[in-house]
């Protein structure tokens, strides 16, 4: 699933993780653990946004504002 993620972060450009987990149909918190995986290995960077750093709020829920995009090695 880790390969897959990577192959549409690199073919598709930068997507929050709500957008992830619905193109896998998986909950967010499981696509979460493999992000956070991915972003450990140097594989995909977290995009900052001007919501990225806030709990979430009525308008933007924190799966929206956690942008990713691949790396090239």
């Amino acid at each position: 699933m880790l390969t897959e993620i990577l192959k549409l972060l690199k073919e598709r450009g930068p997507m929050s993780l709500a957008e992830l987990a619905r193109h896998f149909q998986i909950e967010v918190s499981t696509m979460e653990g493999m992000v956070e995986t991915l972003e450990r290995k140097g594989r995909i960077q977290r995009l900052e946004t001007k919501c990225s750093r806030c709990k979430g709020c009525v308008e933007v829920k924190p799966e929206d504002a956690a942008i990713f995009r691949y790396l090239e090695r």
